[in-house]
């Protein structure tokens, strides 16, 4: 038998133990089997969340947008034009397991808003450039100025462009680059202009369209704004009047700093006397609210009115207003919710926000009928 020298042997002797260290600090990787399962379950978590994070769910709405409004010089028609538009919403919860992680949107038959948004291009676009311009001025300070009214028992007291709830963003007078405009805006051109021919016809008839801007620009805080505040709200209550019905159930929002839907309420109904804007996008609706109160999701069903201002509007909040005279039902008040701002498939509860949301319905509307 062949013997192994004794260099041969210390030789071998060695690799095999430095072998057989390098295996036990190879498989060695663990603390315990604790951290060998929280191994397994932190690969399993990177697999999900490579398939969260292609699955995420956004909603696309086709709509129309106003591109350009051209005023006129003279008192004929303005010139309007639109474009194609999306309005985006981020519903913060995935494909991969359906399971929300933002808690505040409702998640609902998407084809209803579709319908209901394509029913609105077609209404709006074949609105008169007069109706047009007075539905834009709610969307810039009109809201404002025709809410104060009405709650101040349809009476303006104080100078009009010291009307202002917090959220007052200019004068009456808008700069042409936010509507763009070839000239600025004058809000409530329309229902001045009647309120002065009603007042002295021949006076102001004889004046170009303008002479006439230039004139309400250089007056306009000596009117009696509660005659041309009467006069737009007929108005508005007009072009509601034409506008289609909601044919299928859908959810808006609205953000307040406020419960005053619950204060103000009588055996659950409360009535709104003002024009209310909500939105169709949840988190425009959180950046409206304060910092526990309060989000309002608002249920409108068959039959009932909302225009999408949208449209019209030179912000994209996807925005929705709602008529004089709105009755909702309160189905559930006051409940909290953590809202996530962020979609991590493993939400951080550090990272989230309780938010007072209380659900309504609409029942009944002056302008449904």
């Amino acid at each position: 038998m062949y013997k192994i020298t004794d260099n041969v042997r210390n030789s071998l002797t060695k690799k095999l133990s430095k072998a057989r260290k390098t295996i036990i600090e190879n498989n060695d990787i663990y603390m315990d089997s604790d951290h060998e399962q929280l191994c397994l379950y932190y690969k399993k978590y990177q697999d999900l969340m490579k398939q969260f994070n292609t699955k995420k769910t956004k909603i696309t709405y086709n709509n129309l947008k106003i591109d350009k409004h051209i005023l006129s010089e003279d008192h004929l028609d303005d010139l309007i034009t639109f474009k194609n538009n999306n309005i985006d919403i981020d519903l913060l919860y995935n494909d991969y397991n359906k399971k929300f992680i933002n808690k505040l949107y409702v998640l609902n038959n998407t084809s209803y808003y579709e319908e209901w948004i394509k029913s609105q291009n077609e209404f709006i676009t074949n609105l008169n450039p007069e109706e047009i311009f007075t539905l834009r001025c709610h969307t810039h300070d009109g809201d404002i100025i025709i809410n104060y009214f009405i709650t101040n028992n349809f009476n303006i007291d104080i100078d009009i462009d010291s009307v202002d709830n917090g959220y007052r963003k200019s004068t009456l007078i808008i700069n042409k680059k936010l509507f763009n405009t070839n000239r600025d805006f004058i809000l409530f051109y329309y229902q001045i202009k009647k309120y002065l021919y009603f007042e002295n016809h021949s006076k102001y008839n004889i004046l170009s369209r303008l002479e006439l801007e230039q004139y309400i620009i250089e007056n306009y805080k000596t009117f009696d704004w509660n005659k041309i505040l009467i006069l737009y709200i007929k108005d508005i209550k007009d072009i509601f009047k034409k506008s289609p019905k909601i044919k299928d159930t859908i959810v808006i929002y609205r953000g307040v700093n406020d419960d005053y839907y619950i204060k103000n309420s009588t055996k659950g109904i409360y009535n709104s006397d003002t024009l209310s804007s909500y939105t169709l996008d949840h988190e425009t609706a959180i950046g409206y609210a304060n910092k526990n109160c309060c989000i309002m999701r608002v249920k409108l069903i068959k039959g009932c009115k909302a225009i999408l201002l949208d449209n019209i509007s030179p912000y994209d909040e996807a925005e929705i207003l709602l008529p004089f005279d709105t009755k909702y039902n309160i189905d559930h008040p006051r409940h909290f919710i953590n809202y996530y701002k962020q979609n991590d498939i493993c939400p951080d509860d550090t990272k989230s926000k309780k938010i007072m949301v209380t659900d309504l319905s609409v029942i009944t509307s002056a302008n449904s009928r």
